[in-house]
């Protein structure tokens, strides 16, 4: 597999998936970045980096995403195909409680429970697109 084939399924891999991170076993941020997510209970992709990946050097990989994002250290988070940094840029995103406003999350305004862009809450009221302003979108 040459650079711009694994170059094209590491973009493809970011673009599907709503939240993905890319991380390296004894790595001690990517450790507590998976701490935060798995906290949270929120869906996630983990690719770690090791070994070998089709039979390519994983750094490979990183040197990939190093490319697309200018970070040099793991882990690399994307967040609905935007690179929003590594641990310390979740950790704000976290401490802010923005995080699943990056997601897309928005509030139920019957319940106060937080949704994914669902149509209907799990409290059964119909949740509406609105604007800072509340216009309905």
């Amino acid at each position: 597999m040459d650079y711009y084939k694994i170059m094209n399924v590491v973009k493809e891999e970011i673009k599907k998936n709503e939240l993905i991170i890319f991380t390296k076993k004894n790595c001690c941020y990517c450790v507590k970045s998976l701490d935060i997510l798995n906290s949270l209970k929120i869906k996630y992709k983990n690719i770690e980096l090791k070994g070998k990946v089709s039979s390519e050097k994983v750094e490979n990989i990183e040197f990939i995403l190093h490319s697309l994002t200018a970070q040099k250290t793991v882990p690399y988070i994307f967040i609905r195909g935007e690179h929003i940094g590594g641990y310390t840029e979740l950790l704000e995103l976290y401490e802010n409680e923005q995080i699943f406003l990056k997601l897309g999350y928005i509030n139920c305004g019957y319940c106060n429970k937080l949704q994914s862009r669902e149509k209907v809450c799990e409290c059964l009221h119909t949740i509406k697109h609105t604007d800072e302003w509340g216009k309905e979108l």
